[in-house]
């Protein structure tokens, strides 16, 4: 009696398996990615025993991803960098060519705050870490265009922004996700290989009332030269979406 129940529970699991979220995307799907047009982070850090205050503001624009911090200490005064920032490894990465140091800095999520780090390290007087915070009143969202043009044998054309040319890329099944993935022009990267593609991986899932497909996570990896200009690597960066954008065949 157990081993047929067991029987019975497997072959209800493989059906629902094989017939949920099987049905294929065929269409245009079209919707909109609601991204960080610029994000303003402020914080505190302690040093010679007095308070200073950071801004940075990172900007997304069609000249590239812009940086900002204004820095103010009663110490030292009030200082401003502009640079440009490029998604690491798990990190924000964030260089000003003006010819001071440190001039390279990282923001790093931890929780609901950042860790503003340099590579020699950054810490307030009593050694813990510069934290930032999102100030969600000074920071802004944008809304970008998405269409999704499904074609038989695992085609799809990805048309990501206004203006932008259509991307030839593949779609498959993963278990109940559909994955597309497209190659796409990398813009100039912190270390080098502007020339090079980046790989975007959209994770859909279908609304099955609606008919509508839901996207949960985007996946972009972004190549990189390691310092002897050879080696080549891989930055990768996901984005989960709180609020899942909705593409619709309609």
């Amino acid at each position: 009696m157990k081993y047929f129940r067991r029987l019975v529970s497997l072959s209800v699991i493989a059906y629902l398996m094989t017939s949920c979220g099987t049905q294929d995307p065929i269409g245009v799907y079209s919707g909109e990615i609601k991204d960080w047009a610029y994000e303003v982070f402020t914080g505190q850090i302690v040093s010679g025993g007095k308070e200073g205050k950071i801004v940075l503001t990172l900007r997304q624009t069609p000249d590239g991803s812009l940086a900002t911090m204004v820095f103010d200490h009663p110490a030292i005064g009030s200082s401003q960098r502009d640079g440009k920032w490029e998604v690491g490894d798990g990190e924000r990465e964030i260089r000003f060519n003006d010819g001071r140091e440190p001039s390279v800095y990282y923001l790093i999520k931890k929780g609901l705050r950042f860790a503003f780090q340099t590579k020699a390290g950054l810490s307030n007087d009593d050694g813990s870490p510069v934290l930032l915070m999102r100030n969600e009143g000074l920071s802004r969202k944008a809304s970008y265009p998405l269409k999704l043009e499904f074609k038989e044998g695992g085609e799809v054309m990805v048309g990501a922004r206004d203006g932008e040319a259509e991307i030839k890329g593949q779609w498959a099944w993963s278990g109940t996700f559909i994955v597309v993935t497209a190659k796409m022009k990398s813009q100039q990267n912190v270390s080098g290989g502007g020339d090079d593609e980046e790989t975007y991986k959209y994770f859909l899932e279908w609304d099955e009332q609606s008919e509508d497909l839901i996207l949960g996570k985007m996946v972009i990896l972004r190549p990189f030269a390691t310092g002897d200009g050879f080696k080549r690597q891989n930055w990768m960066s996901s984005l989960k979406f709180k609020d899942k954008p909705r593409l619709s065949n309609r």
